[in-house]
């Protein structure tokens, strides 16, 4: 048998991980998109109103924070009925499903004890989870 006639054979970890983030892309521009479209709209409020993004988009981290009295880390959540802040956990959602998918894998590595896999997927996650807590990065 040829190469091109070969069946293609796919792990089931593989197949689940694909789910995952097929489903949570779909999750994460659903959000981002009503998020958005509402926003620009009208249809929800608005934290920093369209008019003025202009304005204050191109300001020093701590202007653009005192001029639409924002503050940094988690506490956005508390916003999600604004159309401006629902869009963003839509890209956080985004940024999110790589996560989420090696979660799958941690979890199946380990019910099959499939050790070297299982190692990978918590180095693959603990790396994911150090750069989005900023503990590693790209230097400022």
């Amino acid at each position: 048998m040829n190469e091109a006639t070969e069946e293609l054979q796919v792990d089931p970890e593989q197949i689940g991980y694909v789910q995952v983030v097929a489903w949570g892309n779909r999750l994460g521009l659903t959000v981002m998109l009503v998020g958005f479209v509402g926003y620009l709209s009208g249809l929800l409020p608005a934290r920093i109103p369209p008019e003025t993004l202009l304005e204050v988009w191109s300001l020093p981290l701590p202007e653009f924070l005192v001029q639409t009295q924002s503050s940094i880390g988690w506490d956005w959540l508390q916003y999600l009925e604004n159309g401006d802040t629902l869009a963003l956990l839509g890209i956080a959602l985004l940024g999110g499903v790589t996560l989420a998918g090696y979660l799958l894998l941690l979890v199946r590595f380990l019910g099959e004890r499939k050790w070297r896999q299982l190692g990978m997927a918590v180095a693959e996650i603990a790396l994911i989870v150090m750069v989005a807590a900023n503990w590693i990065g790209a230097g400022h």
